[in-house]
């Protein structure tokens, strides 16, 4: 055993052979491909629950608003193009107007137009609710369709009774009354 050089030892094997490689970069596309649709319908089921909770924000901060101010139609909520003034359409956005403030007259403002491709509408072309002393509102009820591409199957619905109380429908897709949701 004497005079016998020792062999090196072998050189640890570093990263990836191409066969791992290309394993890992398949079952990447694969689960990747399987996410994006869902992620988009999250996306897109975020949307409309977002434009749904704003209008319903504006519609109890004016009831509470009038409850407080006590004066005859004081605070309205329209429909807002520009986000100061009452006039457009729904989808443009939004306004709680105080008109017994003319200091201060936007009580609450939409996050202005809905997101692309998501639509709200007043089934009766109604662009203004006013709220009376008492929590009313006038005229009522009022029916909103929130909608977005994927047509009534996945709308939301919400409804102004005449006692003032906003009412969401607890189905997606459906009215108060059970009926389908058609979109325009």
């Amino acid at each position: 055993m004497t005079g016998l050089p020792l062999r090196p030892r072998a050189l640890a094997q570093a990263g990836f052979t191409l066969m791992e490689l290309l394993i890992t970069l398949v079952c990447g596309g694969i689960l990747l491909a399987l996410a994006v649709p869902a992620f988009r319908t999250f996306m897109q089921n975020d949307q409309l629950w977002m434009s749904q909770s704003q209008l319903v924000m504006s519609l109890n901060a004016a009831r509470s608003e009038a409850i407080k101010q006590d004066v005859t139609n004081a605070v309205q909520v329209c429909a807002s193009a520009d986000g100061k003034t009452c006039g457009g359409t729904w989808s443009q956005g939004w306004i709680a107007v105080n008109q017994a403030d003319p200091a201060n007259p936007v009580v609450f403002q939409s996050m202005g137009a809905v997101p692309t491709g998501t639509t709200v509408t007043e089934a009766s072309g109604i662009t203004a609710v006013t709220f009376l002393p008492n929590g009313t509102a006038n005229p009522a009820p009022v029916a909103f369709r929130i909608c977005d591409a994927r047509g009534g199957t996945q709308a939301r619905y919400l409804q102004v009774n005449s006692m003032g109380r906003v009412v969401s429908s607890p189905t997606v897709g459906f009215d108060l009354n059970n009926g389908a949701l058609a979109c325009p």
